[in-house]
């Protein structure tokens, strides 16, 4: 299904100010650099609500069959985990979630607390992406969902 590109821009938490949200060539929407972005920059701090991959699954469940088409596709607990068995989720959908997976990414994700800070010197203009198997995922999400792009 194509996103409402006017609907996305409209209902989204800025919370990356360096970066808008445009068509990718990695995967649907991608977020790129609003503005020249240097190596070491952080982008944003993420924070949200800590739970364990059960309740996770447990909500989201919940919420599948409330939240329906084509909204389904902006709302959703955007999450990063903390480790196999924890999450940070957010509620709402952010900027962060269009950040596409690449095995050459030019930012990362650092602890304590949780942010994005770019890696290299990031042009205006140039697609921002983060390593996704640099997370502690769990072997149940890296077989499943995570086999299809990691």
């Amino acid at each position: 299904m194509q996103l409402d590109y006017d609907f996305l821009q409209k209902n989204i938490i800025d919370n990356i100010h360096q970066g808008y949200i445009a068509p990718s060539e990695i995967h649907g929407y991608g977020l790129f650099a609003k503005v020249d972005i240097d190596k070491s920059d952080i982008l944003c701090i993420l924070d949200g609500q800590i739970v364990s991959w059960s309740m996770y699954k447990k909500l989201t469940g919940n919420l599948r069959d409330k939240i329906k088409a084509p909204y389904d596709e902006y709302f959703f607990m955007e999450w990063n985990a903390l480790d196999e068995e924890t999450l940070l989720v957010r509620s709402l959908r952010t900027k962060y979630s269009y950040i596409n997976h690449s095995r050459t990414p030019n930012v990362k994700l650092i602890k304590y607390p949780l942010r994005i800070v770019a890696t290299s010197d990031i042009k205006k203009g140039t697609e921002i992406t983060l390593d996704y198997r640099c997370e502690p995922l769990n072997q149940d999400y890296i077989k499943n969902h995570g086999a299809t792009y990691l």
